[in-house]
């Protein structure tokens, strides 16, 4: 399937407020693939599928055949990622493992994440119709260093669940952690 069939497929799937949101992810994601030196191409594709499932409803998401964990089923909002995984590669017939692997944790993150992992997970928080408390910190973060710009990211992300009373995925813990041992030097008690 091409971008114009794409397109006009998410303009039936979403409503004109989400394929707004994914047009300007898909745009934002690639601004960072050019400033990081990613494929623009395939950043564009992620950043625009991103979302494919996410006007799907909860109690037919659940049921579409795509493996879901307790976590995620126990956060109504993030199950839109891995479907959105499932739906882009069998109705959008997006075949490529990087691209699905961005969808799929573009909510929650997890180890190890890819150049593109970051981009996606980022260009959804950054993009320009987002508007909450320190956004502009994250997009100049995003201008700065993507692994800070990240770090940032995941830090409010486990800030607002804990403040929410809402469960963390442990993806997010996992990719969190990762971060936190790769940029910061030991302790003076632990050398």
């Amino acid at each position: 399937m091409n971008i114009i069939d794409i397109k006009e497929k998410l303009k039936k799937a979403l409503t004109e407020k989400r394929y707004n949101h994914s047009i300007s992810v898909a745009d934002e994601a690639v601004r960072l693939a050019e400033l990081y030196g990613y494929d623009k191409n395939k950043a564009y594709l992620a950043g625009l599928v991103h979302d494919c499932a996410k006007c799907i409803p909860y109690s037919e998401a659940v049921n579409m055949g795509c493996e879901l964990d307790r976590e995620t089923l126990a956060c109504p909002g993030v199950v839109h990622a891995p479907v959105g995984a499932y739906v882009a590669e069998y109705e959008y017939g997006i075949t490529d493992t990087e691209i699905l692997d961005a969808i799929r944790y573009h909510t929650v993150a997890r180890e190890n994440m890819t150049l593109l992992d970051k981009i996606i997970y980022l260009a959804d928080i950054t993009e320009p119709y987002r508007d909450f408390d320190g956004v502009d910190k994250l997009r100049k973060l995003c201008n700065e260093n993507i692994d800070l710009a990240f770090c940032e990211a995941l830090r409010r992300s486990v800030v607002f669940n804990i403040e929410k009373g809402n469960i963390i995925h442990p993806n997010t813990l996992y990719a969190w952690n990762e971060m936190c041992i790769k940029n910061k030097q030991p302790r003076e008690e632990n050398k």
